[in-house]
């Protein structure tokens, strides 16, 4: 039996934070890519395909809330599960159940700088769930 390697796509424009999150996700199997802004997001999503996206809710180019609601509506990416990592959040209040809703859907988040355990475990539940639904 082959276990394939979980892909994730993590987009944050700080190349220091990006560096981080990557370094502790490559050290939990995961294989990472990297996006700095919506455009590349949107290219590796679709040719990726990975099995989750940490992202920034703030981007270079634009908001991260409305990126989502593009990411939903492909039908290439549209079941991808999607965390958020934010300084939009106070990290006081950050007990590992934020949550950020976009178009009725909730979506979890995260304040930075990230409690990467929480964070770890939170996109595995996510992959999981994601993979539970395609099998009922």
């Amino acid at each position: 039996m082959t276990v394939t390697q979980k892909k994730i796509l993590l987009v944050d424009d700080n190349p220091v934070a990006q560096k981080l999150t990557a370094k502790v996700f490559n050290n939990d199997g995961y294989q990472v890519f990297l996006a700095w802004d919506e455009e590349e997001c949107l290219k590796i999503a679709k040719t990726q395909k990975p099995n989750a996206i940490l992202m920034d809710i703030i981007f270079p180019d634009g908001d991260g809330r409305q990126f989502v609601r593009k990411l939903k509506l492909d039908p290439d990416t549209k079941n991808i599960p999607i965390v958020f990592a934010t300084n939009t959040l106070d990290v006081k209040d950050d007990k590992g159940d934020l949550t950020i809703t976009i178009g009725g859907e909730s979506y979890r988040a995260f304040a930075k700088p990230l409690h990467y355990p929480k964070v770890l475990s939170t996109i595995r539940k996510e992959i999981n769930r994601i993979k539970n639904q395609k099998k009922g």
